[in-house]
């Protein structure tokens, strides 16, 4: 997988500070992908497929990019409170990515979810939290990455 237009180089420090600022623990996979391209672009179509919550049906989507961490201009926050704070998703779960289509893809922080990779469907909210629609899509960032194949179109 290619990626285009990554961030600036992702030091140790700037990884210590956002976990520290948010008291969280990223996935170490995760976290070597984004030490290696900080983020970015997918260059070619690369498809995801998974069920989405309330089928039975496999269903597939786009991967558009990967978020980048950044110091400046409080760049870290702005990955945080793009949907955790915004009340879209809970606090469990940090936003990594997203589809083609706007669609927010998460990783789970905490001890319940931890590392699993999640598609947050904008156009649903859950009733019972206010929460976006959430669908696992891996059991681990790594997985996740393994799942990702060319889109072919006929």
């Amino acid at each position: 997988m290619q990626l285009r237009k990554q961030g600036n180089p992702l030091t140790d420090e700037i990884l210590k500070e956002f976990e520290d600022r948010y008291q969280l623990k990223m996935p170490e996979d995760y976290v070597e992908l984004m030490k290696k391209n900080n983020g970015g672009y997918v260059e070619d179509n690369m498809e995801f497929n998974f069920v989405e919550a309330g089928s039975t049906e496999l269903t597939e989507s786009i991967l558009r990019r990967f978020f980048s961490f950044s110091n400046e201009n409080d760049g870290m926050s702005r990955i945080r409170s793009r949907v955790i704070d915004a009340g879209e998703a809970p606090p469990s779960l940090l936003l990594i990515a997203d589809d083609v289509f706007g669609n927010p893809i998460f990783i789970g922080i905490s001890d319940s979810n931890y590392g699993k990779v999640y598609f947050g469907n904008h156009e649903l909210e859950d009733p019972s939290t206010g929460y976006l629609v959430m669908s696992q899509i891996a059991d681990t960032f790594t997985e996740f990455i393994e799942k990702l194949h060319l889109a072919i179109y006929e």
